[in-house]
């Protein structure tokens, strides 16, 4: 054996003495070298999906996420909400104040866009003066209807170009007849009214030149009440009545500074005048009857349609129209022309409309009398329904232009924008209407003020102002639309 030989047999010695299977020696070399082999592996693997990353975030637009800075409520996230808050938040609020200036005694609400801004003793009973006669107004056109007309009637024998006998001047209830001159010496100028010498112009063109009778009126339509009995004398006659189913000028007869007791005789008197100046010869003296239904009728005019008849009432606050037009509803709905059939009925056709009507007192149609009670919410619920472009709606004063608000609200955001009914008693004091924003929306509110000194000017005049700065700072705009993204 060679050198070298030898030398390889004596190395293979040595390594099999040195290296024996399951070693330590053997078992850490084994595992550094698995660890250095799994490593290897999961960096290449690594550096394979960061690179597919890479590729891939290269062909995007790589942006930075800024932090949120938009509200909770914004115009991208709920535009309806946030209209509403801008346009009815401020309103709210307003009205908060306006509230701490009322007192105990009084009652307020407030609805827009078919929300219910404030409601301060909604329920509250309290007197109503006036703004009685929004709840006569609402009724009559439910029971009466909006076509309906009164019809004043002439009635008697014709023979030829006489008329034999009496002529019965029957009357309709119709509580706007006068004379063309009346509404100059009257302090809120009737309008919408019928002229009564149109009547007789129609006897004069059916031929008629003489009566050799007398002129008789007829008032047998609404019983002989002249006045709410509860009623005190300086309010009778000076505010309202007397009251009968005939009455021409409010009871006045031209010349006499001193209205008759009967405004039927009255109505006759003043007829008959007219007649003489015409032309037509009348034999004997004004007297008041019954006529028979079978004498034919000469000659009839009509009114003017219920809405412009109840527009003249709501708009000059007119106490005769509201007592007569009450006698209507209870002679229309169970043939009864008296006030109390009058307030039957309208407290029936509310529980059929579905109008609140706890604590409702019904003792006239105007309001003159202290014993009536409403609450708010019945008012206000008649003026939700009308919304404000209705019949009830367009028939009330407007502020700073007509009726009992002409002088009132004359400059300013609401001027010609406010529509309402006022109310006036010593210690009670009442606005109930609309302000409109365009010519579909319109805010509702009912404001009755009760107790010592609201009347006085230096209380109502401060609260009625910033019921209307409050309601004046809604708006229409802007809309969900036009805040929107």
């Amino acid at each position: 054996m060679s050198d070298n030989q030898l030398e390889d047999s004596n190395s293979i010695k040595r390594a099999k003495h040195k290296v024996k299977v399951g070693s330590p020696r053997v078992v850490f070399t084994l595992l550094g070298t698995l660890s250095l082999v799994v490593a290897a592996v999961l960096g290449v693997a690594w550096k394979t999906v960061d690179n597919i990353a890479e590729s891939v975030t290269s062909q995007s637009v790589v942006r930075e996420i800024p932090g949120l800075s938009a509200s909770i409520i914004s115009a991208r996230r709920a535009p309806a909400t946030l209209s509403s808050e801008k346009r009815i938040g401020s309103l709210r609020r307003s009205l908060v104040r306006l509230e701490r200036l009322i007192n105990n005694e009084s009652c307020l609400i407030v609805d827009v866009e078919g929300q219910q801004i404030a409601a301060l003793r909604p329920n509250l009973s309290v007197t109503p003066a006036s703004t009685m006669k929004v709840l006569v107004a609402s009724v009559a056109l439910e029971v009466l209807g909006p076509d309906f007309t009164y019809k004043t009637k002439l009635q008697g024998i014709q023979n030829g170009e006489m008329i034999s006998g009496d002529l019965y001047f029957v009357g309709g209830g119709d509580p706007l007849l006068i004379t063309a001159q009346y509404p100059t010496i009257e302090p809120l100028p009737t309008f919408n009214g019928t002229n009564i010498e149109a009547l007789a112009d129609a006897l004069i063109a059916a031929g008629v030149k003489t009566i050799s009778g007398s002129v008789v009126a007829d008032e047998s339509r609404y019983d002989s009440e002249r006045f709410t009995p509860s009623l005190g004398l300086g309010i009778r006659t000076t505010e309202v009545g007397p009251l009968g189913a005939l009455v021409i000028n409010d009871g006045v007869v031209t010349g006499n500074p001193i209205k008759p007791d009967n405004p039927a005789l009255a109505a006759a008197q003043e007829f008959t005048n007219i007649l003489i100046a015409k032309g037509v010869n009348v034999s004997g003296v004004a007297s008041v009857g019954v006529a028979s239904s079978d004498v034919p009728v000469v000659a009839e005019i009509s009114s003017r349609v219920l809405p412009d008849v109840l527009a003249e009432m709501l708009t000059n606050s007119d106490n005769n129209t509201a007592e007569l037009v009450l006698k209507e509803i209870g002679f229309s709905s169970l043939q009864q022309g008296t006030r109390l059939a009058g307030a039957q009925a309208m407290i029936t056709k509310f529980t059929e409309m579905g109008i609140p009507t706890e604590g409702l007192i019904i003792n006239d149609g105007s309001g003159l009398d202290r014993g009536n009670r409403v609450m708010c919410s019945t008012i206000h619920a008649l003026l939700l329904r009308d919304g404000g472009f209705g019949s009830l709606g367009t028939g009330l004063a407007v502020a700073g232009r007509t009726g009992t608000l002409g002088d009132l609200f004359t400059e300013g955001a609401v001027t010609q924008r406010l529509r309402a009914k006022t109310g006036t008693l010593t210690g009670v004091k009442g606005l109930a209407g609309f302000v409109t924003y365009d010519a579909e929306l319109a805010s509702t509110f009912t404001l009755i003020l009760n107790g010592p000194g609201v009347s006085n000017q230096s209380t109502y005049r401060p609260i009625w102002s910033a019921l209307a700065e409050a309601l004046a700072t809604f708006s229409s705009s802007p809309s969900a639309d036009q805040i929107s993204p």
